[in-house]
């Protein structure tokens, strides 16, 4: 009797455990989608500019990039789920409690190193490190940082990567919410 419940309790723990990891699973993968990342008016300038952009879909394949693709950082599972919590909790708190008008959103472009990842480009990226052909442009153009010669992150030398004409539709957005305050 004791070892049939044993039994029982394993495979019930099992399942649990299993449904579960999916619905954890899928809530990460949600919770990092464009959908939900720009749900809030906050980033609508962020939305347009990224649907322009090669990275947002706009392409030959309609191939995209998620938000958490680049805005998180993916060295390994704990780092990314961290990251993931940091960043969530930031953005919650601003927008139920902070007033978003007064961000200085062109001043936070500047700082795009701070919360844009290298190994979020590298996941779709990896061939420019993998490539050894002196006569490619684009190896050539990133050897020195594979070497480990400079110190820069991707986007401060790719600053306008993943949103096209961020600051054109940043400062068209505000134009247009502060004309309709007044």
């Amino acid at each position: 009797m004791k070892r049939k419940f044993f039994v029982w309790s394993v495979v019930l723990g099992i399942f649990i455990g299993l449904i579960s990891s999916i619905g954890i699973a899928d809530l990460i993968h949600y919770t990092g989608s464009d959908k939900f990342c720009t749900m809030c008016h906050t980033m609508e300038p962020m939305v347009k500019s990224y649907h322009n952009d090669v990275h947002g879909g706009n392409n030959k394949l309609g191939v995209k990039a998620q938000c958490s693709t680049c805005h998180l950082s993916h060295d390994n599972t704990l780092m990314y789920l961290w990251t993931k919590t940091k960043v969530s909790l930031n953005d919650g708190y601003k927008t139920l409690f902070a007033d978003v008008s007064k961000i200085d959103w062109h001043a936070k472009r500047k700082n795009a190193h701070k919360f844009t990842y290298d190994s979020g480009c590298m996941t779709c990226h990896s061939n420019l490190k993998e490539a050894n052909n002196q006569v490619d442009k684009a190896w050539l153009a990133h050897r020195d940082y594979f070497a480990g010669h400079i110190k820069k992150t991707c986007v401060e030398c790719h600053n306008n990567v993943g949103h096209k004409n961020l600051g054109i539709e940043i400062t068209k957005h505000w134009e247009n919410i502060n004309a309709n305050n007044k």
